[in-house]
């Protein structure tokens, strides 16, 4: 089967390259998850992607990004040429990716394909919608989050993007929640993420730490570990990674506390490195009842894939499976963090060791690429095969 995926996802290569260059820089989880989902689909399917890269002003030095197109594996990926500016995006922008679109399907020499397409960039889902209608083809759209829950969201943008996801012939969705949030009636998929294991480089030489890695936001509970950490007993070093509103803090706080240690935005392979080494990796996302039926914390089910303790709040979805397999989180407050980081640290470290391989077990048992590509691609040719009514 033919599969035309639409989204920002670059090859592993280009995404290195634009991040180290980028003076803003592009959000990793997107990338890491599109990366995971078209090799995914691609184990079992034909697929081309067509690429609308992530592009504001004052990003990079150049103001334009020309078209090409590049393989990884037996993937091509399609790059749209963009600009930054109003005028582009109001007049050019939705015509650029479906012209390179039409360039795609010239490559299946068929018209007998399906779409996939992201559903939290309006410019894609519009143009994917449109390339569908034109060639009477299906469209599924990928449910990620909550377009409400972006922290760049407004009301009229959030708008048009329900609007749209809303008309796609079905879903592949991380929750029921966001299944739901579109009325539940449309055929879907559910899966809570992927996981896979690839190599990494050698990491740099730090030892005796605890990790952390993401968006460095109050809400995802980051201020709570590393005030908790500052003022905890625990004598190994805590590593937090990543870009957001509390980088500066962080950094202070370092400055104070020889034991912590800021780390700005990495490539993957790097984040990969310092996990697969780390003491344990922490994932402090408070539990919100509205957030975990709607979003899954991606970071989650990487570190548990990875064969190294993990330490994590108790999201609901995750903690049924694993649960005697992480270091559970009783408590979000400040005083619970204190208390779950200084009761890790004098943990058995070979129990903790058993515990973090029967998770990885687990995880790609769950959600590992093979298992899970077999699924998708039953439920894509299912609805793909199906008939209008």
């Amino acid at each position: 089967m033919n599969v035309l995926v639409f989204s920002s996802a670059m090859t592993e290569t280009d995404f290195a390259s634009f991040q180290n260059d980028a003076k803003i820089k592009p959000n990793p989880s997107n990338q890491n998850f599109y990366s995971k989902l078209i090799k995914a689909i691609a184990l079992r399917n034909n697929v081309s992607v067509i690429s609308h890269r992530p592009f504001v002003k004052g990003m990079l030095k150049n103001k334009v990004l020309e078209s090409e197109e590049t393989k990884e594996g037996n993937t091509t990926f399609y790059y749209t040429h963009i600009e930054v500016g109003k005028v582009f995006k109001l007049l050019r922008e939705q015509n650029e990716i479906i012209k390179t679109a039409h360039k795609a399907i010239e490559e299946f020499h068929s018209n007998d394909f399906i779409i996939v397409t992201d559903t939290l960039r309006l410019s894609l889902i519009t143009a994917a919608r449109k390339v569908a209608e034109e060639y009477g083809v299906k469209i599924v759209g990928m449910l990620t989050d909550n377009p409400d829950n972006l922290s760049f969201r407004n009301k009229s943008y959030s708008h048009h993007l329900k609007s749209n996801v809303r008309q796609l012939d079905g879903y592949l969705s991380l929750s029921e929640g966001l299944v739901q949030l579109y009325g539940g009636y449309k055929p879907s998929y559910v899966f809570e993420g992927l996981v896979d294991s690839p190599e990494i480089f050698k990491k740099d030489p730090i030892y005796d730490y605890f990790f952390f890695a993401g968006s460095l936001y109050e809400r995802y509970g980051v201020k709570t570990l590393v005030d908790a950490f500052h003022e905890s007993n625990v004598k190994s070093k805590l590593i937090v990674a990543g870009s957001g509103p509390l980088a500066k803090y962080i950094e202070h706080l370092s400055y104070d506390d020889y034991r912590i240690l800021y780390l700005p935005q990495l490539p993957r392979e790097k984040i990969l490195g310092y996990e697969r080494n780390a003491l344990v990796n922490i994932n402090p996302r408070p539990l919100n009842s509205k957030l975990d039926n709607e979003s899954v914390p991606s970071k989650l089910l990487e570190y548990l894939s990875n064969g190294i303790p993990v330490l994590s709040t108790k999201f609901p979805k995750l903690y049924g499976p694993f649960k005697d397999d992480v270091y559970w989180i009783e408590d979000a407050s400040f005083n619970g963090m204190k208390k779950a980081l200084e009761d890790f640290a004098v943990t058995d470290k070979e129990e903790a060791n058993k515990k973090a391989n029967t998770a990885k077990m687990k995880a790609f048992e769950f959600y590992g690429l093979e298992v899970q590509s077999e699924s998708i691609n039953h439920f894509l040719t299912s609805l793909s095969s199906a008939t209008n009514n």
